[in-house]
């Protein structure tokens, strides 16, 4: 963002033209910085361009600075804060960390205010602000501490006409942000606090996001129609708003179809950038919730692949399963249990292998021919594990699985598998 502001302020003093207004030489960067009083003479002329020039400078030199710690924080220090020592550990943080979001977040305020505060110093003591009203830089020394009428703008913020309540207003802002910033360092969020807000990446950044959008919107709504804090000197006719199918402002007494002065377009920017860092707000907002728009395509996209394909009894699925290479299990270790014979005797019938007799046979005084067959016991030996007093042998092995171990060895690992082989019995 210093690059962004060096680079630009001396592309715009580059083609700078004093003889035309600023509003008609597409520029916005040199209209804030005469906003700020640099280089403005008489009915707001610009009588010196040195100053922009210089600030232009010191963003870039800023930009190279900001440049230069970030390198030396991506390749000096260690990767994380909770590796370091002092006061730079304190800053490590995790998503559910409430107590360490909330010192970072008081931080932020307090830079914040101390932002604020340097408007109102560049107001009272540095060279003053351009006041639309006179036309002419001044200095701002009784600036507005009633707070009623502060309090009074709460309906109307956008209507601040003067530069005394401006620069005000900037006073209880920053007081607020500093007493913000260390209410939130020394003291935790709240049960509450932590039970209705979400604290994870998802909910932090909506939050941040949705505050960029309210400032967004704040800042389209002055450029628009606040000829106080955007003089009509730098950024021409204030605007107005249609809503039909999209909100854009728009300039009355525009006569050009493509002649747009700075105000139109840049409180068009500020609308419409802030729109989707709204839209991005509710994004990560429904993300953090636990509900997955990308999910939903999918089974959007799974439901019209039901409708339309010829499996009518089962969905469609696809198994893949993985392997899980450090889990392993070894062979089973076999020691059946002993065996004895059964004290129950148990037959079953089986056919002859042959006719025993075929022959004419009178049965009833009726001859007619008999096939004659019979059916003889067949003893079957059933086992059953074996009881105290038996002669079998019993076995030494033992039955078990072994438990699944992690990264083993397995010729270390592997037990000496005993030969077992069973024959037919010969009882």
């Amino acid at each position: 963002m210093m690059l962004w502001a060096g680079v630009f302020t001396l592309f715009e003093l580059a083609k700078f033209n004093p003889d035309l207004p600023m509003y008609e030489q597409g520029l916005i960067l040199l209209p804030h910085l005469a906003t700020l009083g640099w280089g403005i003479g008489e009915n707001g002329q610009i009588v010196d361009t040195f100053p922009y020039f210089a600030i232009g400078c010191i963003h870039m030199v800023a930009a190279g600075v900001l440049a230069g710690g970030a390198y030396f924080h991506q390749t000096k220090l260690s990767p994380n804060l909770d590796m370091e020592f002092g006061k730079a550990s304190k800053f490590h943080f995790t998503w559910d960390d409430a107590k360490t979001l909330g010192i970072i977040l008081g931080h932020h305020l307090l830079i914040l205010g101390f932002g604020a505060l340097l408007l109102v110093a560049k107001a009272m003591f540095f060279g003053g602000l351009y006041d639309a009203a006179t036309e002419q830089v001044r200095l701002v020394t009784t600036p507005t501490l009633d707070f009623a009428t502060i309090f009074g703008y709460r309906t109307h913020l956008f209507d601040v006409n003067n530069l005394e309540d401006l620069v005000g207003g900037h006073i209880y802002v920053a007081g607020l942000l500093i007493l913000g910033g260390m209410w939130h360092i020394l003291v935790a969020p709240f049960e509450w606090v932590k039970a209705r807000f979400l604290f994870s990446a998802d909910g932090i950044l909506s939050y941040s996001l949705f505050g960029i959008a309210l400032a967004g919107f704040a800042a389209s709504y002055y450029c628009g129609f606040n000829s106080l804090a955007y003089p009509v000197e730098f950024y021409g006719p204030t605007l107005e708003l249609k809503s039909a199918f999209a909100p854009y402002y728009f300039d009355p007494t525009q006569t050009g179809a493509w002649s747009h002065s700075s105000r139109v377009w840049l409180a068009n920017a500020h609308f419409y950038l802030a729109f989707f860092f709204l839209q991005g707000s509710l994004w990560h907002f429904q993300r953090a919730m636990g509900f997955d728009v990308s999910q939903m395509v999918r089974s959007w996209q799974q439901g019209w692949q039901e409708v339309t394909s010829q499996a009518v009894y089962q969905n469609q699925f696809q198994c893949r399963p993985q392997p899980n290479l450090d889990i392993f299990y070894e062979p089973s270790r076999v020691n059946p249990e002993p065996l004895s014979i059964s004290s129950m005797n148990s037959y079953l019938y089986q056919l002859s292998q042959g006719l025993q007799s075929r022959s004419l046979s009178a049965v009833n005084g009726i001859q007619k021919i008999l096939y004659e067959t019979g059916y003889t016991f067949r003893r079957t030996i059933f086992y059953e594990p074996a009881k105290k007093g038996n002669s079998f042998h019993s076995s030494e092995l033992k039955f078990d699985y072994a438990p699944c171990k992690r990264d083993f060895t397995f010729s270390k690992s592997r037990p000496a598998m005993p030969q077992v082989i069973y024959e037919s019995s010969q009882t």
